[in-house]
């Protein structure tokens, strides 16, 4: 799956009309799945700072090597 592609969709889509809780949240997934652990975790933060209930949706392993 072309990941890039759908990300820079989203983020186009962020740029265009301002943070949407539930696209960020796509973003940090499709993030993570693509291997840019950084980017997912900053996506995430703020879908939850913008909606704590999609807390409740997010799941999964980090493991933030540096």
């Amino acid at each position: 799956m072309n990941y890039e592609f759908i990300i820079k969709s989203l983020t186009d889509e962020l740029e265009k009309n301002g943070d949407n809780a539930n696209v960020l949240k796509e973003r940090g997934r499709l993030r993570m799945l693509s291997g840019d652990h950084d980017g997912a975790i900053a996506d995430l933060k703020r879908a939850v700072a913008l909606d704590p209930t999609l807390l409740n949706d997010i799941s999964g392993e980090f493991n933030n090597k540096k």
